[in-house]
């Protein structure tokens, strides 16, 4: 024997049975449509702060994968990129005026700093002091690589060492 739900009324009548399927439909999309916005803000926070340019996660605070190079490490020999000898490259900076070890290569340019009590820069000496640093080495056979990249991490381009 087949029974309908005409025949006998247990849950009430169609409609009311379409309006709990319906409530019922609306409750588990509902949870469906949480989950999915959840998981979109997720995807937007994380990945939205996220620079692949610099390997950087940008935020609150920033965090960056591996660290920077050296001004120093900028100086390449063009067919050694990435390979230049780091002995040699100090040898010829401290040809050029920078002191062994200054990374920064602010010796190269102390000179223009007129008053040393309040560090007031003469910005014309300054600026010949750079040039003229900037043809030595230039003159000696490098090239200045002004984006390296970060030390091992997917922004290191390979194109310098220190």
């Amino acid at each position: 024997m087949k029974i309908e739900l005409n025949e006998i009324d247990i849950l009430g009548t169609r409609q009311e049975t379409r309006a709990i399927m319906r409530g019922y439909e609306f409750v588990v999309w509902g949870k469906i449509m949480k989950k999915v916005i959840f998981i979109l803000i997720f995807i937007s926070i994380t990945t939205g702060c996220y620079s692949a340019k610099d390997d950087c996660y940008y935020g609150m605070t920033t965090i960056c994968f591996g660290k920077p190079y050296s001004y120093v490490a900028e100086f390449q020999k063009p067919y050694s990129l990435g390979h230049t000898d780091s002995k040699q490259r100090w040898i010829d900076l401290s040809k050029c005026g920078v002191k062994y070890g200054d990374i920064y290569l602010d010796s190269a340019w102390d000179e223009a700093i007129i008053d040393p009590t309040s560090f007031k820069i003469d910005m014309k000496k300054r600026q010949n002091l750079l040039n003229k640093f900037y043809q030595c080495m230039e003159n000696k056979g490098y090239i200045r690589i002004k984006h390296c990249g970060r030390k091992n991490s997917t922004s290191d381009k390979g194109l310098c060492n220190e």
